[in-house]
């Protein structure tokens, strides 16, 4: 589904669907008080803590913090790409789904469909190639070599690209070659782009061929050669091997990222199907976001030289946005020498899966790589990890893993109270003894503002104007109440949608992830108390302000009354 469906659409879709009758199809719940209970799905637990509010539209575990709306679960839950979740929707409502306008800047002229079909078309052809041109004996020697069997090349659908300018049949729609990249046009002519090659599709989830990675045979550079960034092809996006990793197993218990096509289908010939590689681009976070979808742990495999440590930490700096309790990633080197192909037939599968097992956590291998270079026997060492590390913890969602892994550089550095400091601390509420407010206030008024966004219609007007104007929690405040003054009846899972995919969105689902105490009754009170504290914040950061001033300059007739009204509130 290109382009975005209008928000009335998602909204109304939404409205349609009730949160309770969805879920309890895939995960039976229970009535308790105004809500209904179940065990979590996202995590192992003995207790239920996993609500359904009908009210709100909105599922949250006070366990790992999922939450979110329809839309969310089946993401989550059944590992549906947004589009595809809509789609279940709409099937479930009974309506159509309009047709979308195109996404901002793309071109109007490409149509998806007539690219996924001359892709497809290609790969049967290069497969035939593969079987019946005279010259393919060379790449059949070289599969044969890598001990590919019949079964796994036609699986993975490999195929040849002959040697030649023009081998593509000259009957096929020249557009579609073109916007593919399978022909590549010059003012004077066109030609293949792949040539004297082993060819392997790259297909996405849905089993559609999107591009194609190509080895050479000959002596041309790059040794891979992969399909041009086009409209259907977005390497940064895409993993090779996820479509025949989920038709092996839909809910694999890890999946193994490793660097090169014959790595992935070489495992899988060993029986070891969970594997997927990177399309010649370094991992990711939208890889990682793709993976969690499927699955709750993630190693990594990298070769054990230079490159292959690198290669690493890129894939460790890409995960800190989406790690959090409930999710695992570990990394794995290889011996010197060699690759998942060869390692696996030499050792075996039952010693290749062990030394997954044992591969590096994260934690262990972030603090264990960071102290390479330091001498953590001197001050100036364990400074410099302190600094290194929080800069990288920082980027991790609020939760308990992150809270253990600042204690954890606490043990290593001997540095007590080592909690990563919450971004843009200057612009925070300071006590008069100069030190960072707890934002504790602030999270209380905005964690059930996204609970309740009902209770936006007890702020007034001159509150809202303070409110926005807070550089950290302003910008969502101000999200949420554009929304609430769009709606006659909001609730939170429209919230959750209209917020989805906005940087204010990321700030909201972090918020979420901690546990609301407050019951339902209690809210509307809580909200008033927490509005009063943050006022009482914003009053006392202005009266600083104005002290401040008094003594470096000089107040204007406005400041000093409002000095003076300041002064008085609090005598």
């Amino acid at each position: 589904m290109a382009g975005r469906l209008p928000r009335e659409f998602i909204d109304d879709l939404i409205a349609r669907i009730d949160i309770v009758d969805l879920i309890d199809a895939r995960v039976p719940l229970k009535k308790s008080g105004s809500s209904f209970m179940a065990r979590c799905p996202f995590h192992s637990e003995k207790t239920p803590s996993f609500s359904v509010s009908r009210e709100k539209q909105f599922y949250h575990c006070f366990g790992c913090g999922a939450h979110g709306n329809a839309i969310s679960f089946l993401m989550d839950y059944e590992r549906q790409s947004f589009p595809e979740a809509l789609e279940t929707l709409a099937a479930l409502a009974g309506i159509d789904l309009p047709k979308t306008a195109p996404d901002p800047g793309a071109n109007p002229a490409v149509s998806l469909q007539p690219i996924y079909d001359i892709l497809d078309r290609a790969a049967g052809f290069y497969a035939q190639q593969l079987r019946d041109h005279p010259t393919a004996e060379q790449a059949k020697t070289y599969l044969l070599k890598r001990g590919l069997t019949g079964e796994m090349a036609h699986r993975y659908r490999i195929g040849y690209a002959p040697p030649g300018w023009n081998n593509l049949p000259a009957d096929w729609p020249r557009t579609p070659l073109i916007q593919s990249g399978l022909v590549i046009e010059t003012d004077r002519s066109s030609y293949d782009r792949f040539r004297q090659r082993i060819m392997f599709p790259i297909r996405d989830r849905r089993g559609r061929t999107i591009g194609f990675g190509g080895r050479t045979l000959g002596d041309e550079t790059p040794k891979y050669l992969n399909s041009p960034e086009t409209a259907a092809f977005k390497k940064g996006k895409e993993l090779y091997g996820l479509h025949e990793l989920l038709e092996a197993d839909s809910k694999p218990r890890r999946i193994l990222v490793v660097e090169g096509y014959m790595d992935v289908i070489a495992l899988a010939q060993h029986g070891m199907t969970e594997a997927v590689a990177t399309l010649g681009t370094s991992t990711s976070t939208e890889h990682v976001r793709v993976l969690f979808r499927f699955t709750r742990e993630i190693v990594f495999c990298f070769d054990g030289d230079t490159a292959g440590h690198k290669a690493a930490w890129r894939a460790l700096e890409a995960s800190l946005p989406l790690l959090r309790e409930g999710r695992e990633i570990r990394f794995m080197h290889l011996p010197s020498g060699e690759d998942p192909d060869s390692l696996i037939r030499k050792e075996g599968r039952d010693a290749f899966d062990s030394r997954i097992r044992e591969a590096a956590p994260f934690s262990d291998y972030l603090f264990r790589t960071l102290q390479t270079d330091l001498d953590l026997r001197s001050v100036e060492g364990r400074a410099a990890l302190q600094k290194q590390a929080r800069e990288l913890l920082d980027r991790l969602p609020v939760g308990i893993f992150k809270e253990m892994m600042a204690q954890r550089l606490g043990e290593i550095t001997g540095v007590v109270n080592t909690a990563p400091p919450p971004r843009r601390t200057e612009n925070r509420p300071r006590s008069p003894s100069g030190q960072p407010r707890p934002p504790s206030a602030w999270r209380d008024l905005v964690s059930l503002l996204l609970h309740r966004p009902q209770l936006a219609g007890l702020i007034s007007p001159d509150v809202r104007a303070r409110l926005t104007a807070n550089p950290r929690a302003g910008p969502l405040i101000a999200r949420i109440l554009e929304y609430t003054d769009q709606q006659a009846a909001p609730h939170a899972g429209m919230l959750f949608e209209y917020l989805r995919e906005t940087p204010e969105g990321t700030l909201a689902s972090n918020i979420l992830r901690r546990r609301l105490l407050t019951p339902e009754d209690g809210m509307e009170t809580e909200f008033v108390g927490a509005l009063d504290r943050v006022l009482a914040l914003l009053r006392e950061d202005r009266l600083n302000q104005l002290i401040d001033k008094s003594k470096h300059g000089q107040l204007t007739d406005d400041e000093r009354e409002e000095l003076r009204k300041l002064t008085g509130g609090k005598s």
